[in-house]
């Protein structure tokens, strides 16, 4: 009875008709159908497919801004280190705020809402009220009007934006209906008025058509290359592991830039890269963070930058940088080695 249920029905054909029985190979798809690798170590090359572009976005006359989590400010230290990037941005300082003009607040922005919002602000669509903006510091940011004229300014002469996205758990401001750099000041903090949700990945989405616009309208030509950060989440406010959360927060932000960058009318402008820097550091390296669970380690970074530089800038690769891929790609294949000769033995 047994046999009888695990032995397949013989098919009935008549001649001119597809034979089942017959071995064949599946259908590929009219697009490039690429493998996932399989035994052997994973490369850059392997993740950069499909990414690389054809020109160099970024050379010694481009003026870059980084936007976005703390990775962001990897990629304008290395710019600077090799002397591109070098021109002036607006710098002071005020009164209520020890904090530099925005542009060195970079790494304060780590979702796309409040990267939009800044857009929107600089160009005169939306005044912020007071109290929502706090740096990393606890220091309340104020919104003068002197600030926001250098910040449009700025705007206007960049060449190429790099946005690095960090999460998707935000803070929302109920009475003006905007999102808040990050949570509340304790003292501040009013239960019916801010609150905390998850962007899904919808909403992600409009973010980004948002975002779109304004560079449309404002800033049109401009380059942007995005990044997802690796830098797992500090914590959440969600009932879960941190950990859990964090692979939710960056999955919906990869599945919504996703959408955007692959839809017709965005492809056909131009305008927006995608560096994996997220891929590259989980899938190159087997330790790719510090002991605090949450930095990448300084080798990791400089080979990241890397392969950065060879992809969006003119700048000659350092042959020395890519040690840490290869060693790591060695290693890795020397134990896939050893593991497949203790099956063997």
């Amino acid at each position: 009875m047994q046999d009888n249920w695990l032995r397949m029905s013989a098919w009935k054909h008549n001649p001119g008709e597809l034979d089942f029985q017959q071995r064949d190979r599946w259908f590929a798809g009219q697009q490039p159908c690429h493998r996932y690798p399989r035994d052997r170590a994973i490369t850059a090359d392997d993740i950069l497919l499909g990414w690389s572009q054809p020109e160099k976005l970024i050379t010694r006359e481009t003026k870059v801004l980084a936007f976005g989590s703390c990775f962001a400010e990897y990629f304008i230290r290395f710019l600077a280190e090799y002397g591109y990037n070098d021109w002036q941005v607006p710098a002071e300082r005020h009164a209520l705020c020890d904090e530099r003009l925005l542009f060195s607040l970079g790494s304060t922005f780590e979702n796309i809402f409040v990267i939009v919002q800044q857009l929107r602000w600089a160009f005169g669509e939306f005044t912020p009220p007071r109290a929502i903006w706090f740096t990393k510091d606890k220091a309340y940011f104020e919104a003068t009007e002197d600030r926001r004229e250098k910040l449009r300014a700025s705007f206007e002469d960049v060449d190429v934006l790099v946005i690095t996205l960090g999460l998707s758990e935000i803070w929302f401001d109920n009475a003006s209906g905007e999102t808040m750099w990050r949570p509340i000041l304790s003292q501040a903090y009013e239960p019916a008025r801010h609150t905390f949700k998850l962007a899904g990945a919808a909403e992600t989405v409009l973010a980004f058509r948002d975002l779109d616009r304004l560079l449309e309208t404002f800033m049109p030509g401009t380059k942007v290359i995005f990044t997802l950060s690796p830098v797992p989440l500090l914590f959440t406010f969600r009932d879960q592991s941190p950990i859990t959360a964090n692979h939710v927060s960056k999955a919906i932000l990869r599945v919504a830039l996703d959408e955007f960058l692959f839809s017709e009318d965005i492809r056909a402008r131009n305008w927006y890269h995608y560096f994996p820097s997220y891929e590259l550091v989980l899938n190159l390296f087997d330790n790719p963070f510090e002991s605090d669970n949450r930095h990448v380690r300084p080798e990791v970074a400089a080979a990241i930058l890397d392969i950065f530089s060879a992809a969006y800038t003119d700048l000659p690769r350092d042959p020395g940088r890519g040690e840490v891929e290869g060693e790591t790609s060695q290693l890795r294949n020397r134990i896939r080695r050893l593991e497949n000769e203790l099956v063997q033995t």
